[in-house]
C-alpha cells in the first residue's frame, strides 16, 4: 500500500512514517511538503491509496490540496491530520472530499487506532463529530451493495468512479446513493459520511 504524507514539518512526517511502518503491512511512504510536490508524486504513482494531509501548509491551505488531489486522483482517499479541530472545519474537509479527519492533539494510542481504521478503509472522525447525535438511533439495515456504495462515498469517489469500481451503471449507482441517503436520513455525502461514522456502520464487526 502506498501512502503519501503531506506536511511541511519534516519531523512530523518522519514520525508518521515510523508509526505507519509498525501498523501497516507492506506500506510504502511518500513525502511532500507542499501541494506542487504532492501533485508530482501523485502523477508518478497512480497506484497511490491514501494521502495523509496537514491543513496548515506553509503559504498554502489544505482545503486547496484536498480539491487538487480529488480533481487529479479521485480514487485516492484523503485523510486530514491537523491541529485544527473546529467542527465547522472538519465538515468543510469532508465536503471537499476527505475521507477522515484525525486531530494532531490525540494521544499516540488514539492516533495509532485512527490510522489502523483508515488503513482498513474505515472512516475515522473526532469525538466532537461522532458524539454530536442528541439521541441514540438504531442502525439502518443496509444491503451489502448499499454498504459498498456507502464505502465508496466515504472515500470521496464520484459517481462515475463508483460505477466503474462496482461495475454498475451510473443510473443504478445514483439509485443506490438515494436509497443510502434515505436509510440514513441525510441529504448529502458529508452527512452520510458523518452518520455512518456515528453509527459505526463500516467497522469490521458491522460488515456483511
Amino acid at each position: 500500500m502506498k501512502i503519501l504524507v503531506i506536511d511541511d514539518h519534516a519531523l512530523f512526517r518522519a514520525g508518521l512514517r515510523m508509526l505507519l511502518s509498525t501498523i501497516g503491512h507492506d506500506v510504502t511512504c511518500l513525502e511532500a511538503s507542499n501541494i506542487a510536490d504532492a501533485e508530482t508524486l501523485i502523477a508518478l504513482h497512480p497506484d497511490l491509496h491514501i494521502c495523509l494531509l496537514d491543513l496548515a501548509l506553509k503559504g498554502e491551505h489544505g482545503l486547496d490540496a484536498i480539491h487538487a488531489i480529488k480533481a487529479s486522483a479521485p480514487q485516492v482517499a484523503v485523510v486530514v491530520v491537523s491541529g485544527v479541530e473546529e467542527s465547522s472545519m472538519i465538515r468543510r474537509c469532508i465536503d471537499a472530499g476527505a475521507m477522515s479527519f484525525i486531530p494532531k492533539s490525540v494521544a499516540p494510542e488514539v492516533l495509532t487506532l485512527a490510522l489502523q481504521h483508515v488503513l482498513n478503509g474505515v472512516v475515522y472522525l473526532p469525538e466532537q463529530i461522532v458524539n454530536a447525535m442528541s439521541t441514540i438511533q438504531p442502525r439502518p439495515l443496509l444491503s451489502p451493495r448499499q454498504l459498498q456504495v456507502l464505502q465508496c462515498l466515504s472515500r470521496g469517489l464520484p459517481t462515475k468512479m463508483i460505477s466503474r469500481e462496482l461495475e454498475l451503471s451510473e443510473h443504478t449507482v445514483k439509485e443506490y446513493i438515494a436509497l443510502v441517503f434515505q436509510s440514513l436520513g441525510v441529504r448529502n455525502r458529508t452527512e452520510a459520511v458523518i452518520k455512518a461514522s456515528q453509527l459505526r456502520l463500516q467497522e469490521p464487526a458491522a460488515r456483511r
